[in-house]
């Protein structure tokens, strides 16, 4: 058996005996990787503090007693901020563990890392989301204003093509798509809704006469007018579109048009473009401990009909938003070894 098979089988065997914790998926598909489980045991010798993922580099020991230098991706700088790590946590020429999932061409010695354990026995686990709030939480918000953290994952954009009421130029765009024309590898954010439903932190700040909806993810920063304007028939499209609200008794009512074309705008593969119309409401939940989100999309020229659906917030008053902008040359690295098909 090689030194790679071994070290999978010893990892596995971890595993079963509950000494690491199956997590969730991280944000991105994370096609190129196995959901096989190795580790084994390196030197740094290079870290890159960047997002969307952090990169670092460590050599070990092959099959053959060779050297061999494995590329090691993580999750993003907030991510990893509130798992404790910061940019002086791994260093230049130290030893660590490593587990988690190979590259599906084994040649390529990538790894999608679960987990990394210094020397020192301190262990970080890195998979999973890192927003939740603690459990047994009972602080409750008054109004909408705060910090709240996705709970769950309701709307999967991977399952778009199954979910969503697609018209035939849609179903099309889909089978055709390629993952080198992947916008989020072009540091192209994603829009509502798939943006209420990231692995990251979002915030509400109320002002006279407008309201911010702030993502963590990639920092951006709606903006929608509350001072009775309509949308005008000159609005610039843009990548979030523009958006207009009203109250409804203490509901927020947000209504936008306007978005740029966007190859994600209505899931994995699923365009959307010019007509796109979104209406969301966002109501307080549960006693102030959530905010329900309800929503109805449109988009004539890719959505067969409208679609409904519901997203669900936690008041998170302990958490904070942390830098987060995409670096281009790293998000270009989700499209450097594609995998035979998408799902």
């Amino acid at each position: 058996m090689s030194s790679y098979r071994k070290r999978a089988a010893v990892t596995s065997a971890l595993l079963a005996i509950g000494l690491y914790s199956a997590a969730a998926p991280a944000h991105h598909h994370r096609i190129n990787f196995l959901a096989t489980t190795i580790a084994f045991h390196g030197e740094i010798t290079r870290l890159e503090w960047q997002n969307p993922h952090v990169y670092f580099y460590v050599d070990a020991e092959g099959d053959n007693g060779e050297k061999v230098r494995w590329e090691i991706e993580t999750g993003s700088t907030p991510g990893l901020t509130r798992r404790g790590m910061t940019p002086e946590t791994l260093r230049v020429g130290e030893r660590l563990t490593v587990r988690g999932n190979p590259d599906r061409d084994p040649a390529r010695k990538r790894l999608f890392a679960e987990s990394i354990t210094k020397t020192d026995g301190t262990t970080f686990l890195l998979q999973g989301r890192s927003t939740e709030v603690a459990a047994g939480s009972q602080a409750r918000a008054s109004d909408l204003s705060g910090v709240w953290s996705t709970i769950g994952n309701p709307y999967d954009r991977t399952k778009a093509a199954t979910h969503l009421p697609l018209t035939a130029k849609a179903k099309a765009a889909a089978a055709a798509f390629d993952v080198a024309n992947d916008p989020f590898a072009g540091c192209t954010a994603p829009p509502v809704p798939d943006s209420l439903s990231t692995p990251y932190l979002h915030q509400i700040v109320i002002n006279a006469d407008t309201v911010i909806l702030r993502e963590e993810y990639w920092e951006v920063d709606r903006v929608v007018y509350m001072d009775g304007r309509d949308h005008g028939v000159d609005a610039l499209r843009t990548n979030q579109g523009h958006s207009i609200g009203r109250w409804d008794g203490n509901v927020l009512v947000v209504d936008t048009v306007a978005f740029e074309d966007h190859g994600y705008g209505n899931g994995s593969g699923i365009p959307s473009g010019a007509q796109k119309h979104i209406v969301e409401r966002y109501a307080l939940s549960d006693g102030g401990t959530t905010i329900t989100i309800d929503y109805v999309l449109e988009d004539p020229e890719y959505l067969a009909a409208p679609f409904r659906d519901t997203r669900k917030w936690q008041y998170a008053p302990d958490l904070r938003l942390l830098p987060n902008k995409c670096d281009l040359e790293t998000a270009r690295r989700y499209i450097d070894a594609p995998a035979p098909s998408r799902p």
